[in-house]
């Protein structure tokens, strides 16, 4: 557990690096249009795929990996169904204020910036090259029926033109690449593979010193006082974990499949819900607020369920 901590506590004082980077203006929010798409649309495709194609296919492995995917829909399914009971059954945001932007932040995840850097740096290879498959079916998810539901309570609901396009982004084309390599049998040539992973490597410092930047641009006393945006963030943030341990703590899966939903479950939402909601005609500064929001609520419970689920599933 002590390689666990210390992974973790490196990895927060990078994202500490671009919080002080942006503080002091060597890394102004500017630098989010560059790092950002570096991000989206290199470093983390490379990652994605120099760790799906460098594992071998094994007896069960097909298996395991279905297994993955049906579990990481299941959740969205769940929690989906409990940002709307908590949004527009419980706390009784009207459609008009954007229940449908409220529902995607309770139930998306940030696993590109985060997710999959965090956990490479955190508990290494093996658990990562499940947490890509929760990646795949989140991006599912937030550009194909995630847009429709920015739309809830409205009629005839929303358009999502650019649906297909966004799921069929470079991470998700580098996860389909990387699982055909894997089934095939086939590898990249070493130069190239080389070249690729060393790329991938970049991912988990450029995006911690990214979310430190955001982190740093970000005005909370303006946030707090939207006391719904408090409210559901903070539920989602502590209750979210506990709600999945519960649910896939007892059931018949390997513990690394329980590892990675259980954690990922721990992170905020998805940056992608701000550029959502912008596109869907929404309120993006309130999904870009709540990302804020959760992001800096992350930073308590990411280690601490990255701790607990080390524990247990270990």
């Amino acid at each position: 557990m002590n390689v666990i901590i210390t992974n973790i506590v490196a990895v927060f004082l990078i994202m500490g690096v671009g919080f002080v980077a942006n503080r002091i203006g060597l890394l102004p929010e500017k630098a989010n249009d560059y790092l950002s798409p570096l991000l989206i649309k290199i470093t983390t495709p490379c990652l994605v795929l120099a760790t799906i194609s460098s594992k071998e296919i094994e007896e069960g492995m097909a298996g395991v990996v279905l297994m993955d995917m049906a579990c990481c829909a299941m959740y969205f399914v769940v929690f989906c169904f409990l940002g709307w009971l908590l949004c527009a059954k419980i706390m009784k945001i009207p459609p008009e204020r954007d229940t449908g932007v409220y529902i995607m932040l309770f139930a998306s995840i940030n696993n590109g910036f985060i997710g999959l850097p965090i956990t490479y740096a955190i508990f290494g290879e093996e658990k990562l090259f499940y947490m890509v498959f929760f990646q795949m079916i989140l991006m599912v998810y937030i550009y194909g029926p995630g847009t429709f539901q920015m739309h809830y309570g409205e009629k005839g609901g929303g358009h999502g033109l650019s649906a297909l396009k966004s799921v069929l982004g470079p991470g998700t084309i580098a996860a389909i690449l990387g699982i055909i390599l894997l089934f095939t049998g086939t590898h990249l040539p070493e130069v190239l593979f080389k070249a690729i992973e060393s790329i991938g490597s970049a991912t988990t410092p450029i995006s911690m010193i990214l979310i430190g930047v955001q982190l740093g641009s970000s005005n909370f006393k303006k946030i707090v006082k939207n006391k719904e945006l408090m409210i559901e963030s903070t539920l989602k943030m502590i209750f979210t974990p506990v709600i999945t341990f519960l649910l896939v703590n007892w059931l018949p899966i390997p513990n690394a499949l329980k590892l990675v939903l259980i954690f990922g479950s721990s992170f905020p939402s998805a940056v992608a819900t701000a550029p959502i909601a912008a596109t869907e005609g929404k309120d993006s500064r309130l999904a870009a607020e709540g990302v804020a929001l959760t992001t800096l609520m992350s930073l308590v419970t990411i280690p601490l369920t990255a701790y607990v689920v080390g524990l247990l599933y270990l």
